[in-house]
């Protein structure tokens, strides 16, 4: 055996092989390699995506006054982050939770907390709350701050449960 043959055998261990064959065998294992990481990347992508966090207006006050009205329908969450009561295909109320609530996102499912740490409500239940309607300026005062524009009424004052 000549050294130089060894040396060319060591070099190019593949030289035998046909060049079609060859590239063949490199894109399996580039397939082989990179479909994995792609997978991965499209997984995370995905797990990246959460749902926005709801817009939950309370008010600053305990109420001076309870209002009578009952508001019975779903706890739903529009396209824009709000959270209503829907009511009908024509009515979905938008909501001013009681002084001391809070919201509780756990995965997928949105809680509402009462003011003693207890889940009172969650998106897609069927509520009824008590409370009454409001004008834009009367929601405002209760929660000492402006609605955004697109949070547009009716307006629910809730009161505690």
């Amino acid at each position: 055996m000549n050294l130089n043959n060894l040396q060319s055998n060591i070099d190019m261990p593949f030289s035998h092989l046909q060049p079609k064959i060859f590239r063949r065998l490199i894109q399996i294992i580039g397939m082989l390699v990179f479909i994995p990481i792609l997978a991965i990347g499209c997984n995370n992508n995905s797990a990246d995506k959460t749902q926005p966090v709801p817009y939950f207006p309370v008010q600053k006050d305990v109420p001076q006054m309870l209002y009578l009205v009952l508001l019975p329908g779903t706890l739903v969450m529009d396209k824009d982050g709000y959270l209503r009561v829907n009511v009908d295909k024509d009515t979905q109320a938008l909501v001013i939770w009681p002084y001391g609530y809070s919201l509780k996102v756990e995965g997928k499912e949105i809680q509402i907390i009462n003011d003693k740490g207890q889940i009172v409500a969650k998106v897609g239940d069927t509520v009824k709350l008590g409370g009454g309607f409001v004008g834009v300026s009367d929601a405002e005062e209760r929660i000492g701050h402006a609605l955004p524009k697109n949070a547009t009424g009716p307006y629910f004052i809730s009161n505690p449960q």
